[in-house]
């Protein structure tokens, strides 16, 4: 089989392994951007990028994609290079993938008819990539306790799939784990799981928050500490945010040395994993595309 050809824009280490893997798999891997992970190095990519994309057939973008101008990102700058004008250098039939990109970014791509895929949604990767952000989420506050995990009481809130590989880990560390849930048919599967259920009805219902837990996690993007609840929250307990914007609570109410925020765990903890799971599902989705 011929092998696929592919340009993958490198920003960090989690989009190098996302290279790496794809030539690992068989992939004919022109990358562009390494020269950014050298602190000693600068690399102005807009030209290079601009010749690159112009000839891709098959274009890897990394995580975020593009920034609030609508501008390529790589490391922590963008480039000179719109998403417009990088859609209007490549060809109709180019397949595009993406992370964490906006809607406006997706309609100027189906407008010149782009196929453009965010993978960061394929739900497959949200799973796997479940298990790196959970184990990044116990490292941060592990390093803020004074206690061992184990014995620790701790609570999470929320039951999606970044709670409930986060809940299973707390429990092997030998965690007293409750875990606060809206769905009722999550609070039986967390009872049947052997942790504390607590249901998020109302404000009244999550006073027990505030009775002295070592540790909150939070799953859920909404508001769901409140500030009765964070101005009777117990001051050693630390918070850690897993959710995205709003978040579970008003960061202004939070202690700052017992609040951690911590968006984007799997390329921060594991940028290798993060990278190796991201190449696989593109891998897989080039070969359903190209019809391989």
């Amino acid at each position: 089989m011929q092998r696929i050809k592919v340009t993958c824009i490198v920003s960090d280490l989690r989009s190098l392994a996302v290279a790496e893997q794809l030539n690992a798999l068989g992939c004919d891997v022109m990358s562009l951007g390494q020269e950014i992970l050298s602190e000693k190095c600068s690399w102005d990519g807009a030209v290079p990028f601009k010749c690159a994309a112009a000839q891709a057939n098959i274009l890897v973008l990394p995580t975020p994609a593009f920034g609030d101008q609508q501008k390529v990102i790589l490391g922590k700058e963008q480039i000179g290079v719109s998403a417009q004008e990088l859609f209007s250098c490549m060809s109709g039939d180019s397949l595009v993938f993406a992370g964490r990109v906006g809607e406006d970014v997706a309609q100027l791509a189906r407008e010149h008819g782009i196929r453009l895929i965010d993978y960061m949604q394929v739900e497959e990767i949200q799973w796997r990539n479940a298990i790196p952000t959970a184990e990044g989420a116990l490292w941060l506050a592990m390093q803020k306790l004074d206690i061992t995990l184990h014995g620790a009481h701790v609570a999470v809130l929320g039951y999606g799939r970044i709670a409930t590989a986060l809940c299973s880990r707390l429990r092997d560390f030998g965690a007293k784990v409750t875990v606060a849930a809206r769905n009722p048919r999550d609070l039986v599967r967390i009872e049947l799981e052997g942790y504390r259920a607590l249901r998020i009805k109302q404000e009244s219902s999550l006073l027990p928050l505030t009775t002295g837990y070592d540790v909150i996690f939070n799953t859920v993007p909404c508001r769901i500490l409140t500030p009765l609840l964070m101005e009777r929250m117990h001051a050693k307990t630390i918070l850690v945010e897993l959710a995205s914007s709003p978040g579970g609570w008003d960061p202004t109410l939070a202690r700052c040395d017992r609040a951690i925020y911590a968006p984007g765990l799997p390329g921060k903890y594991a940028p290798k994993t993060a990278g190796e799971i991201i190449a696989r599902v593109i891998f897989d989705m080039i070969k359903e595309e190209k019809g391989l």
